[in-house]
């Protein structure tokens, strides 16, 4: 069976349909899925979804780093947290992080000071709970590292849809951190070069659904059930066969975010 990592299955985007894309995941062997919350309303859906949905969806909840300008209040994901009832079913904290790109036209340089410290107390946050932090990283890996760096030890996790370099794939190494790859290897040069040097054990599978479409379904909607997709690309580019990615990755999935089997 393969986990979907990261899939929003708590967006708009599957209103319509949820139950349907859910279905046609596990009848393509996608058994598990964590979905992260980005911001006060996602991360209440994600928790929703995982209640509804018991040892299938399981949640994370967090504060994307776009979310940063706003100034979001942290006590409501604490009231997540500290509601014993949830507690079988939040298995991290995230989607957070940093992201310096330019988004629609918007220089990022201003938001950055906001960025680093609504991330280092999602860091905080995580290491409070022992929970395992998803990381949002674009553009920002020096301040990533630094940040990470500055806690009074590294948290379990994983850099979410990697789009880093070697250098930032050895410093990832070296803090046991995990790093998730997605659709866009199957379109992207860049990672396609960076994938044959990841070591299985350390290596999850992601959609970020309804985003980042594999080839040969670019240009429609990025389902779960697209991830053999990129399990098969990716055992292609490390020369091993698709089973070895599956079982590897299934095995990482369920250590870091301490799952169950029973799907």
């Amino acid at each position: 069976m393969y986990i979907d990592t990261h899939v929003q299955l708590n967006f708009s985007d599957f209103d319509a349909d949820r139950a349907m894309v859910i279905g046609n995941a596990k009848k393509a062997g996608v058994k598990q899925f964590i979905v992260p919350g980005v911001d006060h309303l996602s991360c209440r859906t994600a928790v929703h979804l995982a209640r509804k949905h018991p040892g299938v969806i399981f949640a994370a909840v967090g504060y994307h780093p776009y979310e940063a300008p706003k100034n979001p209040d942290l006590s409501y994901l604490e009231t997540l947290l500290q509601n014993g009832e949830n507690k079988k079913y939040i298995v991290a904290i995230g989607e957070c992080g940093l992201d310096y790109h330019q988004y629609k036209g918007e220089v990022a340089g201003g938001r950055k000071d906001l960025q680093q410290k609504l991330f280092r107390e999602q860091l905080q946050l995580a290491l409070d709970h022992d929970l395992p932090v998803i990381m949002h990283c674009r553009e920002a890996f020096g301040d990533l590292f630094a940040a990470l760096e500055g806690l009074s030890k590294i948290p379990r996790g994983v850099v979410h849809c990697f789009s880093g370099g070697l250098q930032d794939l050895r410093v990832i190494q070296e803090m046991g951190l995990y790093v998730g790859i997605d659709g866009n290897v199957t379109y992207s040069k860049q990672l396609a070069s960076i994938v044959p040097h990841i070591p299985l054990s350390m290596l999850l599978l992601e959609t970020d659904a309804p985003y980042l479409t594999p080839v040969p379904h670019r240009g429609t909607r990025n389902e779960p059930k697209f991830i053999p997709l990129i399990a098969e690309q990716i055992a292609k580019l490390q020369g091993v066969k698709t089973g070895a990615i599956m079982e590897g990755t299934t095995k990482n999935a369920r250590t870091l975010f301490s799952l169950s089997e029973n799907a």
